[in-house]
């Protein structure tokens, strides 16, 4: 390990050494001092969380074809119940949030509404 860090902007002793990439992943190490060593390590978790990926749910209800209500949900679930509430706040649905009875509610009166659930995957950044 060198002497000193080999941050180009710091002359402090090195206390670790951090793996980085030239060419490929990790395949080259440096000196950094503790404050730099930091500021390397929140870097790299910044980087594994905007890299990762889920999945959003969108709902999209339609009247007579033209969208009314969308919204994104964190699971499938949520976005079922959201359909259901939906339904019986504007629609006089009084049935449970059972997926399957929603969607048999919504077999019989298929004259306007219409209502779609996906998921999609999405990168935070």
């Amino acid at each position: 390990m060198k002497e000193h860090c080999e941050n180009p902007l710091c002359e402090s002793r090195s206390v670790k050494e951090v793996p980085v990439s030239v060419r490929k992943h990790g395949d080259q190490v440096r000196a950094l001092c503790a404050t730099c060593e930091e500021a390397y390590t929140w870097g790299v978790q910044h980087g594994k969380m905007s890299v990762q990926k889920r999945k959003v749910w969108m709902l999209a209800i339609a009247d007579k074809g033209l969208i009314v209500h969308a919204r994104a949900f964190n699971s499938k679930k949520d976005a079922e119940k959201a359909l259901a509430e939906y339904l019986r706040c504007y629609e006089s649905y009084d049935g449970p949030d059972d997926i399957a009875k929603v969607c048999d509610w919504l077999a019989e009166h298929p004259e306007r509404i219409s209502a779609d659930i996906c998921g999609t995957p999405v990168n935070p950044t």
